[in-house]
């Protein structure tokens, strides 16, 4: 018992000399300096979008930069009379100019993104294409959801 007597007077005589107003004591050691989370980058939108038929092999990519696309479709044959290849996307055809002297297999054609398009791949819209007599399609998206990505990027204004 006076063990417990003598405590709490040591804490109350303690407690009197204090000043409620006084700052703490500043730490013999400085805190440490905490660390940075990592930068995390927003996901960049694809620039190259394959489209598969009913078995997944893909069949059509479309490619774009600067607010234009690319097509390319490796399975047609060139026509030297035909410079005009057309997408459809849903219910809707859109031309774009073929390129008959593009290296490698196949038609690319290209022209500008226009936002119906645009629209039509965000919503996941099936994808065809038509040159000359030769066609393909209905296509998917073989990665649908990078669709509306893709879609965005391609409507963002050209750097420069």
């Amino acid at each position: 018992m006076r063990t417990a007597l003598l405590t709490a007077a040591l804490l109350a005589l303690a407690a009197c000399g204090r000043d409620e107003g006084a700052a703490p004591a500043a730490p013999t050691e400085a805190p440490p300096i905490p660390s940075k989370p990592p930068l995390v980058e927003p996901p960049q939108a694809p620039d190259r979008l394959g489209f598969v038929d009913g078995g997944g092999v893909e069949r059509l990519s479309l490619s774009c930069s600067a607010g234009q696309i690319e097509v390319a479709v490796p399975g047609f044959e060139r026509i030297g009379s035909e410079d005009r290849l057309t997408v459809g996307a849903g219910d809707e055809a859109f031309a774009f100019a073929a390129d008959l002297q593009a290296p490698g297999e196949g038609i690319v054609a290209g022209g500008a993104a226009e936002a119906d398009l645009l629209a039509r791949l965000a919503r996941g819209e099936t994808v065809s294409a038509v040159y000359g007599r030769q066609t393909v399609g209905p296509l998917r998206a073989a990665r649908p959801a990078s669709l509306p990505a893709f879609a965005t990027g391609c409507t963002a204004a050209p750097a420069g």
